[in-house]
């Protein structure tokens, strides 16, 4: 002080450049109409969903429906969000600090003749804002408040946008949703009448907290997460076209592990976020290669990267060079 102040002001407001690699107009994908929803999460932990063997119930709802594959292996070194976005939504690695010349996933599809749109509930941080704006159409819910604010809105006001904008796209879309997930302080991030585990933190000071109560705290977030996948599973199926869901979050949480908390330092907590695919019986009916691939590869081990090159693989693109082989659609 005061010197870390001014520095830390300086280079939040850095802008942020990135050269993007042009898309051919020559590519060409699936004519299909197909619903596409890429659910990026905040904060998730792989090893507390029940989905993956966790012992307590906090994702009832994916464990009963048999159209749901999730990918327990999945790692990135970058553990905080405006690190871990840019590299999820292009073409770059997470191995390479190198960000120049990459493709954006939404440039990608808007050229195949897909909508996109970005509904975020998170403000756009400027290491991933010029991605997020190659999408067709941005719409942000609860845009003045930050991550940090203790009055943040819940993730269920996505649903509504979303469905407004599936009912009025009909046809082939890019629909990305992005939520303040699990981000700390946990007990601002569900409703009253989703909490399942007690008791639950009553201070935003960690090192006077039981942990015990910090866990439930976070595992209840998860459960408002699976209620919300729920309800956006329930819009896609209403919508009578074949449909995917991904979600992925952008990279996991330290719940006292080492004796350290939250994310954005190394831990293999936080390095291991939580990845699931849902298809609808629609879509199946029409690539059932592609669900038995997602079948085939969820034990397999990943890096974030696949995100980019699975898109790509799922509507087949041609006429753009990428790694199929990093694909959950193609068979190992």
């Amino acid at each position: 002080m005061p010197y870390s102040v001014i520095y830390g002001v300086t280079e939040y407001y850095k802008k942020v450049d990135y050269v993007f690699n042009s898309v051919p107009e020559t590519i060409t994908a699936l004519k299909d109409s197909l619903n596409i929803v890429l659910v990026l999460g905040e904060s998730v932990r792989a090893d507390h969903l029940q989905l993956n063997g966790y012992a307590k119930e906090t994702t009832p709802y994916l464990v009963r429906n048999k159209n749901v594959v999730s990918y327990s292996n999945i790692y990135t070194p970058h553990t905080y969000t405006g690190s871990s976005l840019p590299r999820i939504l292009t073409d770059a690695s997470v191995d390479t600090n190198n960000l120049n010349n990459i493709t954006s996933i939404f440039d990608v599809f808007n050229r195949s003749g897909y909508y996109t749109i970005w509904i975020g509930n998170q403000e756009l941080e400027k290491s991933y804002k010029s991605i997020v704006d190659t999408n067709n159409k941005v719409l942000l819910i609860d845009s003045l408040r930050s991550v940090y604010s203790f009055r943040k809105a819940l993730d269920e006001q996505l649903l509504k946008p979303f469905k407004n904008s599936v009912n009025e796209a009909k046809a082939r879309g890019l629909y990305t949703l992005h939520m303040m997930g699990s981000h700390w302080w946990y007990e601002n991030r569900y409703p009253e009448s989703i909490r399942q585990f007690r008791p639950v933190i009553n201070s935003k000071h960690i090192p006077s907290l039981n942990g015990e109560d910090i866990i439930n705290s976070y595992d209840n977030t998860v459960v408002y997460l699976d209620h919300l996948i729920n309800e956006i599973i329930k819009i896609l199926q209403d919508c009578n076209v074949p449909s995917i869901l991904i979600y992925l979050s952008d990279h996991g949480e330290i719940l006292g592990e080492n004796g350290k908390w939250l994310h954005a330092q190394n831990d293999e907590a936080s390095r291991n976020p939580a990845m699931f695919v849902w298809y609808s019986n629609r879509f199946k009916e029409i690539y059932p290669l592609k669900v038995e691939a997602l079948s085939n590869n969820n034990y397999n081990h990943y890096t974030t990267d696949i995100l980019y090159y699975s898109l790509l693989d799922l509507i087949e693109i041609k006429g753009l060079n990428y790694d199929n082989t990093q694909s959950i659609f193609t068979k190992k």
